[in-house]
């Protein structure tokens, strides 16, 4: 996939962008005052969503061309751009929460980024993390060269509990009913309906995970 300006821009316009983001906000108890971060914020859209409800929102990045759109859109104080690698230049308990939306599936060692967001929390900091589900019933859907690793609901929760994570919340929202593009948005705006439906409960399009940082 190309990770192109026109590909930040765009994929903001998508109604499932938003609602995916909305969830993350939520998970993650972002408010007014809180430090949190974005990692793989690219082009600075959930940043901008973040820094709106009053939190000091920092966004880190590896690629050049999100962050080149980030920062005309958020400024440059809030961004930073990292290395392959999971360290973070932040001090040890310093941010209430770090959320990520698409981002842990391109990552090619998981278990040490979880550490290190774990590091940089305080005790009772909040992680909130989107990314692709295995077991949606089209996986063409997101089928991307960059991706490292696509989890299931079962090993995204086992990788945050290893690093030391309490897990509160684990569940898969935007069902695939079929092809047709139709259904295929029903199944984006029903997503609450069909969250607390067996068949779909795990098998929507995207996993959604909310963790703690506990003594």
């Amino acid at each position: 996939m190309s990770y192109s300006e026109e590909y930040f821009t765009v994929r903001e316009t998508w109604r499932d962008w938003r609602i995916e983001a909305e969830h993350l906000i939520s998970l993650g108890r972002v408010a007014s005052g809180s430090c949190v971060l974005e990692v793989g914020c690219g082009g600075g859209g959930l940043l901008r969503l973040l820094s709106a409800t009053g939190a000091h929102a920092v966004g880190v990045d590896p690629l050049a061309v999100g962050l080149q759109l980030a920062r005309r859109r958020v400024g440059h104080a809030n961004l930073v751009q990292v290395g392959e690698g999971a360290e973070l230049p932040f001090r040890a308990g310093a941010l209430d929460a770090v959320v990520g939306q698409h981002v842990i599936e391109h990552l090619p060692n998981v278990d040490a980024a979880f550490r290190e967001w774990r590091r940089v929390l305080r005790t009772g900091g909040r992680l909130a993390m989107a990314t692709p589900n295995v077991r949606y019933p089209d996986p063409a859907h997101f089928l991307d060269e960059d991706h490292a690793h696509v989890f299931s609901p079962e090993e995204l929760r086992r990788a945050a509990e290893s690093a030391g994570f309490v897990v509160e919340a684990c569940y898969t929202i935007f069902p695939f009913l079929s092809q047709n593009r139709i259904l295929r948005g029903l199944g984006v705006m029903g997503h609450q309906v069909f969250r607390r439906t067996p068949y779909f409960a795990t098998r929507g399009r995207t996993i959604l995970l909310a963790a703690v940082k506990r003594p």
